[in-house]
């Protein structure tokens, strides 16, 4: 409801996740939830920007955090990186720091979180961007703050291999909605081995179990091969999760198959093979229930295999989220080793730690980020300052001076000479758009939008987002296709 009012999240449609009894998470009716919730406070938070009540600090890294000599925290020291190479230094006061720098699961360094509490784990790939480092944890440690459950990070069941790059340790997420809406997990024999509406740590296990190893000690070997399987959709469970399918369509992970000879042809495997493994889901969908307890048969393949159109692509399991991290109180407060709280220093999100306990369940880590935001961002004060509607917040100004000119044409031509990152012009909807200056702050990172520099992107823009996100941005031209 915060998410809904505060910021205008449309989080209609309600969803059922794996390891979930029941429809319990909410989404967008369009676009993708993570998208949608970070564009929105995104933009509230820029409309503070804007009236001169805060300053968003870019290309800065924070180095330390600044102590009293009572222990508080009173502010942070760190390096602004300028483009000429010469880092100035800089050093900020305050009487409240809050860290929501991420986890470490991204961190395969020597002597990293990783390497020293899942070591095993190193060479897994993750979904979690660069970022991902554990910084917000040792600048905490610094500061005297206790961690919990640093040996806790989550394996999540589906991250998708891509057939250009199978080999990079970062990987896109195949959300957890694709085996909600009905989607199926196929090994390389062909045989479903789970319920694919387990928990995460249910999944990966029967995944991980599939090395003879692993399946005798239950300790997963850093040397092993990370094992790959199938994720496959009928259409109607693709239409269950249909932004999401085009989503990954458009990112060539996942394919469009016409037929059961053909999806067996995609798995290099006999048709009967792969024609007797869903047979037989079919007919355990009509007992209701499976060998594996799996009571929820959702996006079921129709009964003439042949017709089916189908939506496969390979997955493997990737390091996702970390349950440890900065030990916190319930509002929020860091606490040291003695579980006393350190003036001055809150935490929120997956930089903290305890919240979730062994594992967590999908949908929780935007929870978490909301529930602990607004509680860290209730109880810090704020000093008084003009009211909001006495500065326009609104992007444009919204009076009649504000009014755009016209806008003029643009061919195919001039667009594909705006092709890079420091030059980067999109199509969106017939509406070409300077993206340059947006590239470094796009939240899922530049490539998503370099990658379409020069080009018409709207298929790929309406996979993810909702049309209300380009109110903030304002078109430079109509794309007139010559």
């Amino acid at each position: 409801q915060w998410l809904k009012d505060r910021v205008g999240v449309d989080l209609s449609v309600l969803a059922q996740l794996g390891g979930h009894g029941h429809k319990r998470t909410h989404r967008p009716n369009q676009g993708m939830v993570g998208a949608e919730i970070i564009y929105n406070i995104q933009r509230a938070v820029k409309t503070y920007e804007n009236s001169g009540m805060v300053k968003i600090m870019v290309d800065t890294r924070v180095t330390q955090l600044k102590r009293n000599d009572s222990g508080a925290v009173v502010g942070v020291e760190g390096v602004k990186m300028t483009k000429d190479g010469k880092n100035e230094t800089i050093s900020l006061t305050s009487p409240n720091v809050v860290l929501a720098t991420g986890g470490f699961a991204s961190d395969r360094s020597s002597g990293s979180y990783l390497d020293r509490y899942r070591p095993e784990l190193m060479r897994m790939p993750a979904t979690a961007g660069e970022f991902s480092t554990g910084d917000g944890i040792t600048l905490g440690t610094s500061a005297g703050a206790g961690i919990v459950d640093m040996d806790k990070v989550q394996v999540h069941p589906t991250g998708w291999v891509d057939p250009k790059d199978p080999s990079n340790p970062g990987k896109i997420l195949a959300g957890e909605l694709m085996r909600g809406v009905g989607g199926i997990l196929m090994n390389h024999e062909g045989e479903r081995f789970c319920n694919e509406l387990g928990t995460r740590a249910y999944v990966v296990d029967k995944m991980f179990g599939h090395d003879p190893q692993y399946a005798k000690t239950k300790t997963w070997n850093v040397d092993t091969e990370i094992p790959t399987f199938s994720l496959v959709l009928s259409a109607s469970a693709a239409e269950g999760a249909q932004k999401h399918v085009d989503h990954y369509l458009n990112k060539g992970l996942l394919t469009r198959i016409d037929g059961l000879d053909a999806l067996a042809n995609w798995m290099k495997l006999p048709v009967a093979k792969v024609k007797a493994s869903l047979l037989e889901y079919q007919r355990d969908a009509k007992k209701g229930k499976d060998a594996w307890g799996k009571v929820t048969f959702n996006g079921v393949p129709q009964k003439d295999l042949s017709s089916e159109v189908f939506y496969a692509g390979t997955v493997t399991p990737v390091l996702h989220y970390c349950m440890g991290g900065l030990t916190i109180d319930k509002d929020g407060n860091v606490l040291n080793e003695s579980k006393e709280i350190i003036p001055g220093l809150h935490a929120a999100g997956e930089v903290s730690g305890g919240v979730h306990g062994d594992n967590r369940l999908g949908g929780n880590s935007l929870l978490e980020c909301t529930v602990f935001g607004t509680i860290v961002g209730k109880k810090i004060p704020i000093r008084p300052r003009n009211s909001i509607q006495s500065n326009n917040l609104q992007q444009g100004g919204g009076g009649a001076a504000d009014k755009p000119a016209e806008l003029r044409n643009i061919s195919t031509d001039e667009l594909q000479h705006h092709n890079t990152e420091d030059d980067c012009w999109v199509v969106i909807h017939g509406l070409v758009y300077d993206l340059t200056d947006f590239v470094d702050e796009h939240p899922a990172g530049p490539e998503s939008i370099t990658e379409l520099a020069g080009k018409d992107g709207t298929e790929e823009f309406q996979a993810v987002h909702g049309e209300n996100i380009l109110e903030d941005f304002d078109p430079i031209g109509t794309f007139v296709p010559v």
